[in-house]
């Protein structure tokens, strides 16, 4: 995985290099294709692991094949995603980097204790195949 900011992965050059971003999710869209895609405001984590966010908002795009299960992804969810740069697209009137989905993992803020609940999963997420 590419050490890349979203702002970087706008290069022509960085087009198929693998990175792992997370952040949190801004608005799903279903595209054509059985296709989803994510728009999420991406965060980076501290030393203490703990999603810090930029002053200067960047978004970035994930899609991939599939649906999620909207009780464990709708906005504000937080994500980590893999994938590869295959494009880009605007948001809110500017270009942001596209990911196609490789692997996707769901952050849990659940308070400790409350992990049964389902709201409460953390893990990698499959998308439920059409």
């Amino acid at each position: 995985m590419a050490d890349l900011l979203p702002a970087q992965a706008l290069s022509p050059s960085a087009q198929g290099t693998r990175v792992r971003w997370s952040g949190g999710i801004h608005t799903i869209e279903a595209r054509e294709g059985a296709r989803q895609c994510f728009t999420l405001l991406h965060a980076t984590f501290d030393a203490r692991q703990v999603l810090q966010w930029s002053r200067d908002p960047q978004y970035f795009v994930a899609c991939g094949p599939g649906d999620y299960d909207r009780n464990l992804v709708a906005p504000f969810t937080l994500l980590s995603i893999g994938g590869r740069v295959v494009g880009s697209q605007h948001v809110v009137g500017k270009p942001v980097p596209v990911l196609e989905i490789e692997a996707l993992y769901r952050h849990s803020d659940c308070v400790q204790g409350s992990e049964q609940s389902p709201e409460c999963y953390a893990g990698e997420l499959q998308p439920e195949r059409p």
